[in-house]
């Protein structure tokens, strides 16, 4: 069997810690009163089509599967097996396992070395669902009992099961406002999800509580009439055979506890994965532990946690995917909850795809990622930062939509070697925010690095060669559009090699933000500047930045590719050739910012 790698979590510096800033973050995902609109974007929009959409070819020595089906069958089209499991182990390496239309109350492992393709019958809803019907109630007073509940998991707080919650700030999962995020019991009447309470005293409407020694379920919601359905099952789909392909079909409803690591997880190399909707689990939706995995048009949403979480997951190629809602149960947003976050991984080409109302980041990379490519993705909405990249290595961020977040739009944290070019990055916290801290790669004492690279030269986690060009940055409620500054009191601005030239700058008043850019002088202090002219000429940066007009954010006209045009330069920084393929422009496109 392959074993899940575990994740080490790196000790986090929080916003809110750091000197000179104060933190103005909503309750709620989303930013202020007035959000900006995301832009009409052409082909069709990231995710999983509909459940049941779907048509694959079917081989001719395709294995079948009914939930109607019998395992003491053949297998075939007209005799199907009940459970995919036993279909597995009838299969040879690299045969199809067809599903026919149903629900798969089941709980599934792709074995080493049986890798197959499990699939949705042509224009059939599968779905493979961790509830069960809950029929037998009966009234207690105020609430509802069902006697003979049977299922329970583990709560540990932590990657270990059966652990206790860490005693080191940095490393809790949990908040205290929600300290049951980590039980993975789960509840819904006609479909609407219950709150846990922790015992049948606090249970009142909407409410449910498990009572694991009297093997009880509680209800503070009359279900005479209504359908009530609980998780009684932890994982849908462990792969762990190498290419092993899933496509075509919903997961949904599985009480994975935070050891589990996922509903889905991927634990073994060249797996690709299509058009599938992952959601409502109770912790994280989709896990990537392997090399060479492939994503298309996947949706992962509503899930307690986090939507997909990665690590060492090398050579990962992402399109199409759709990451929306996560992190239902409140879980702390750091050390690990909100959209998607990768972790110790190298390589990585993440394009056309969402990351929107998320309750903690839209899309963090930490711990020693080298190598990323963010192209063409929208952040929109999500609680925390939009995009973060935190103590890692080489990437190019080009052509996407970062708005409306509560946190920082990009967020750029004892990285080096950024290219940051024709994003559009508006009405965020900070649109823009480079930082350095006092966490350095040499030291052993910090946890953060990848063991499978020693030493490795190429992760000093000091900034260096930032260079940001063509973007919009419009908006924002802190203290600048874009800032740049060292809490480890040892570098300036220009030290830390950050390059601004041929941006676009609009605030949306002449009091927000504070100023239109804050640039470290050095020794922990940084200079505001409003008027670019002056940031121009006593820094010599922005020769061929734009400042446009102040505007509030239901009044931007930046949308536009003909008003931004018109209102910046007609000379802007050269692209580089490797960033115009990337984002397949070419030489005669002279846009500012994604749109």
């Amino acid at each position: 069997m392959v074993a899940v790698v575990a994740i080490v979590l790196v000790a986090l510096v929080p916003l809110v810690a750091l000197p000179g800033l104060q933190s103005r973050i909503p309750v709620e995902p989303g930013h202020r009163d007035v959000a900006v609109p995301v832009s009409d974007t052409t082909g069709p929009a990231p995710g999983a089509p509909t459940v049941g959409s779907t048509s694959y070819p079917v081989p001719a020595d395709s294995l079948f599967v009914s939930p109607s089906g019998s395992n003491s069958r053949k297998g075939s089209e007209a005799s199907p097996y009940q459970t995919v499991q036993y279909a597995i182990s009838q299969s040879h390496p690299g045969q199809t396992i067809v599903l026919r239309a149903g629900t798969y109350h089941q709980n599934v492992t792709v074995p080493e070395g049986t890798p197959v393709t499990i699939e949705s019958y042509p224009n059939e809803a599968v779905w493979f669902d961790g509830s069960t019907l809950v029929s037998s109630w009966v009234a207690n007073g105020s609430i509802w009992v069902s006697e003979g509940w049977m299922a329970q998991f583990d709560s540990s707080p932590t990657y270990t099961t059966g652990a206790p919650e860490s005693t080191l700030p940095s490393f809790n999962f949990l908040n205290p406002k929600y300290p049951l995020a980590a039980h993975p019991d789960q509840v819904w009447i006609d479909d609407k999800p219950l709150v846990q309470v922790k015992d049948a005293n606090a249970v009142k409407a909407d409410t449910f509580a498990v009572d694991y020694v009297q093997h009880r379920l509680y209800l503070g919601s009359d279900p005479k009439g209504h359908e009530v359905r609980a998780s009684d099952k932890t994982k849908a789909l462990a792969v762990q055979a190498e290419g092993t392909v899933l496509r075509g079909f919903g997961v949904r409803r599985y009480a994975t506890p935070l050891p589990g690591f996922g509903a889905v997880t991927i634990e073994a190399a060249k797996a690709s994965l299509q058009d599938l909707d992952i959601e409502q689990n109770a912790t994280t939706g989709l896990f990537l532990g392997a090399a060479d995995a492939v994503l298309r048009n996947i949706t992962s949403r509503d899930n307690g946690m986090i939507g997909v979480n990665a690590n060492y997951a090398d050579n990962l190629t992402i399109a199409g995917l759709s990451v929306t809602g996560n992190n239902v149960q409140r879980f702390n947003t750091a050390p690990v909850a909100g959209g998607m976050k990768i972790t110790r991984s190298r390589d990585l080409t993440i394009e056309y795809s969402s990351f929107s109302h998320n309750h903690g980041p839209g899309l963090w990379f930490d711990q020693s990622v080298y190598d990323g490519k963010i192209i063409s993705n929208t952040m929109d909405g999500n609680f925390w930062h939009g995009l973060s990249m935190e103590i890692s290595s080489l990437f190019v961020v080009a052509g996407n939509t970062v708005v409306n977040n509560g946190g920082n739009g990009i967020k750029l944290n004892d990285t080096d070697n950024v290219q940051i070019w024709n994003n559009t990055v508006a009405n965020n916290a900070i649109d823009l925010r480079v930082a350095q801290d006092l966490r350095r790669a040499t030291d052993p004492t910090v946890p953060g690095q990848n063991p499978r690279y020693p030493s490795d030269p190429a992760m000093t986690w000091v900034l260096g060669n930032i260079v940001v060009s063509n973007n919009v940055f419009s908006g924002s409620s802190i203290s600048a559009l874009v800032s740049v500054q060292d809490y480890s009191g040892h570098f300036t601005a220009q030290q830390l090699g950050v390059t601004l030239n041929g941006n676009a700058y609009q605030r949306a008043s002449a009091s927000e933000p504070e100023s239109q850019l804050l640039w470290e002088q050095g020794h922990n202090t940084a200079k505001q500047y409003t008027p670019l002219s002056t940031f121009r000429l006593e820094t010599g940066q922005e020769k061929q930045g734009a400042q446009l007009a102040n505007a509030p954010a239901g009044k931007r006209t930046w949308l536009t590719a003909a008003s931004t045009s018109a209102a910046t330069t007609d000379s802007r920084p050269a692209m580089p050739g490797s960033v115009m393929a990337l984002l397949g422009w070419d030489a005669s496109d002279h846009r500012v910012g994604a749109d």
